[in-house]
């Protein structure tokens, strides 16, 4: 299989990009479940509080880097046994 370095770069950002997706949405269910209200999304809505908004978009970052980051690491552990280079920025 040829596996070439611009191949590992665009199968990394759409996984990153997916993961992200998918943080967010569970960050938005947990929330909308714990509080019963929804994700406070718009920090201009009236329904919101500053705070909840910050504590919203707080967790939404934090969960969803801490994805791309374990999932980044392991696409590239699984790369180096498939292909056994990867870029050299990542050596």
């Amino acid at each position: 299989m040829n596996l070439s370095k611009n191949k590992f770069e665009i199968l990394s950002v759409v996984l990153s990009l997916g993961v992200a997706t998918l943080a967010k949405a569970a960050v938005d269910n947990r929330y909308e479940a714990i509080t019963g209200k929804e994700a406070p999304k718009n920090p201009d809505s009236e329904d919101a509080s500053l705070g909840n908004v910050i504590l919203y978009t707080a967790l939404t970052a934090a969960i969803g880097v801490t994805a791309k980051i374990l999932v980044r690491k392991y696409f590239t552990k699984q790369w180096k046994k498939m292909d056994g280079n990867v870029p050299n920025h990542l050596n």
